[in-house]
């Protein structure tokens, strides 16, 4: 199970970091931070250049891999996205709230689901975010152990977790360039804040990411 493996590697790792292998320069400087990263969330953008084959040069790492895919689509379609991940090497899929219960199920009988609760974007606040509250109650309702709310919006987290309580692990994105400041959104409930940009655009990521790790211990 996803979060049984995540929280495993966290504690064995002492990090609260997923790393985001969003571009071609975030997989060649990986070797280098894997040890320091709790899972790894790897988007759409990455896979639709190299292949779902990718996924398996990075099972040797052996820390939870997600498809950051935020699949949303009717229960059959997902059936299928699901099954495709999972067959990849995939240990969790992200998918969309708000197509409902059975696009959800049709995703959980095969490989863990992360529900996207709210997100990071401007845009997120004309329909998602005034509906965080019914994507929670649907968390509840279906049993899902992961959600995704962003760092750039603490009071929403705050209200996710307030409604979730211990029932699932927080997910965190927008933390380092969108805004998000390290360590705020574990102060505020999540359970691991998603770093990318931040990491494999410094001159020194590796360096980058033991000062994120020093800074949030320091913090929280």
């Amino acid at each position: 199970m996803f979060n049984e493996k995540i929280l495993k590697i966290a504690k064995e790792r002492n990090s609260h970091i997923i790393f985001n292998l969003d571009t071609e320069k975030a997989l060649k400087i990986f070797d280098s931070i894997q040890e320091y990263c709790a899972a790894i969330k790897i988007n759409r953008t990455l896979v639709d250049k190299f292949g779902l084959g990718i996924v398996q040069n990075l099972k040797k790492f052996d820390v939870p891999l997600i498809a950051d895919f935020k699949i949303a689509d009717i229960p059959h379609t997902n059936e299928i996205l699901a099954k495709n991940a999972k067959n990849a090497g995939f240990d969790a899929i992200t998918v969309h709230s708000f197509v409902g219960g059975d696009a959800i199920l049709a995703v959980k009988e095969i490989i863990d689901p992360i529900l996207v609760v709210a997100m990071s974007h401007e845009g997120a606040r004309e329909f998602i975010s005034k509906n965080i509250e019914n994507f929670c109650k649907l968390a509840l309702n279906l049993n899902i152990k992961a959600v995704i709310a962003p760092a750039t919006r603490l009071e929403e987290i705050k209200k996710v977790r307030e409604i979730l309580k211990d029932n699932a692990l927080i997910l965190s994105p927008g933390v380092g360039t969108q805004g998000g400041k390290y360590g705020n959104a574990l102060k505020a409930g999540a359970d691991f804040e998603m770093i990318g940009r931040a990491i494999y655009e410094s001159e020194e990521p590796k360096k980058e990411i033991l000062k994120i790790l020093k800074y949030v211990s320091q913090n929280i």
